[in-house]
């Protein structure tokens, strides 16, 4: 199975892809496409880890069925899991979402966000599947890695309408999984209000995008097997 992912806690198997948290303080591919230019950089700040890490996976609808004893038991932390693409949902999320958790593990959502739908209907989807986050509960994530069509300025303001909505419902500041290479397709716009989980493959200090000064979290890699 595939992973990518780190954690960085610097405030308090398509496939299983690797995330590891990076513990800076104490207080996945699962979907249709790859991120563009994930592997391509623009010049930006780089933002290196914390001494210790914790790893985990993201996971969607083409990892099936999934034994989360297992996967906890080969070490991960955490999971994040994907609700849908766009309008559609995964058939594999109610059993991944109660599976992290009866498993031990800190557990995540994620949505693929198409930017050429209604966003708010987009978001009404996660927020139904989500229910109201739970203690210890990632922040829900925007999963942005195309223009689907659209123009840049649609893009961000279709963004923009995902993240207030779901942190109006949820009380919680929302993440964005996103690429220093495909940033700029979109003008880079400052999101910087938002929690950064970074796709940047290959490297230990991700590149980060347009507006960020750290991330939260950071995939590495799209490759990695679990049990």
């Amino acid at each position: 199975a595939r992973m990518r992912c780190a954690r960085n806690l610097r405030s308090r198997a398509r496939m299983m892809r690797m995330l590891a948290v990076v513990v800076v303080s104490a207080s996945m591919l699962a979907c249709s496409q790859l991120p563009p230019n994930v592997g391509v950089t623009e010049e930006g700040l780089s933002v290196c880890p914390g001494p210790a890490t914790l790893t985990g996976v993201d996971v969607s609808t083409y990892d099936g069925t999934i034994d989360w004893g297992k996967v906890k038991a080969a070490g991960n932390a955490f999971a994040i899991t994907r609700v849908g693409d766009g309008l559609g949902g995964d058939n594999t999320f109610d059993a991944n979402w109660a599976g992290i958790k009866a498993a031990g593990m800190v557990r995540g959502a994620y949505q693929y966000f198409e930017a050429g739908d209604n966003p708010t209907q987009e978001a009404d989807i996660l927020l139904a599947k989500i229910g109201t986050p739970a203690d210890g509960d990632l922040p829900p994530t925007l999963d942005l890695e195309t223009l689907d069509g659209q123009t840049a300025a649609t893009v961000v303001a279709n963004v923009k309408t995902w993240l207030s909505y779901v942190k109006m419902k949820t009380g919680r500041t929302p993440m964005i999984y996103a690429s220093p290479g495909f940033w700029p397709s979109i003008g880079s716009p400052d999101l910087s209000a938002y929690g950064l989980w970074v796709a940047h493959w290959g490297v230990t200090c991700p590149t980060m995008p347009t507006g960020w000064s750290t991330w939260l979290f950071h995939q590495s890699s799209d490759t990695g097997t679990v049990s």
